[in-house]
C-alpha cells in the first residue's frame, strides 16, 4: 500500500500540475527570468517603504516601475503559463479543502 494520500496522488496527477514541473525547469534555469523575478522583488521593497512612509511621488514612480517590470516578466516564455497554471491548481486545491 502506497504512503501517499489519495487527494494528493490525485493532484500529482494533474495535467497541470505536471506541466508547472516541466516549466519550473526552465524558469529556475533561466537567468533573464531569475533576473526579473529578482527586479519585480526589489520594486516590491520600496513600494511597501514608500507607502508605509507616506512618499505618494515615490509610490507612483515605483508602482509605474513595478508595472513595466511586470510586463517585462510576463512577456518571457512561459512565465505566463506558469502563473496560469499555478492559480488554476490553487483553485482546484482550495475547492478540494472545502
Amino acid at each position: 500500500m502506497s504512503n501517499i494520500s489519495p487527494l494528493k496522488e490525485y493532484f500529482s496527477n494533474l495535467p497541470e500540475v505536471k506541466r508547472i514541473k516541466e516549466l519550473e525547469k526552465y524558469i529556475d534555469t533561466n537567468e533573464e527570468i531569475k533576473k526579473s523575478f529578482n527586479e519585480i522583488k526589489r520594486i516590491q521593497k520600496n513600494l511597501v517603504s514608500s507607502k508605509e512612509f507616506h512618499q505618494d511621488n515615490q509610490y507612483q514612480m515605483y508602482l509605474e516601475e513595478y508595472k513595466n517590470a511586470k510586463m517585462h516578466l510576463l512577456d518571457l516564455p512561459f512565465v505566463e503559463e506558469y502563473l496560469e497554471l499555478i492559480e488554476i491548481v490553487g483553485t482546484k486545491l482550495k475547492d478540494a479543502s472545502s
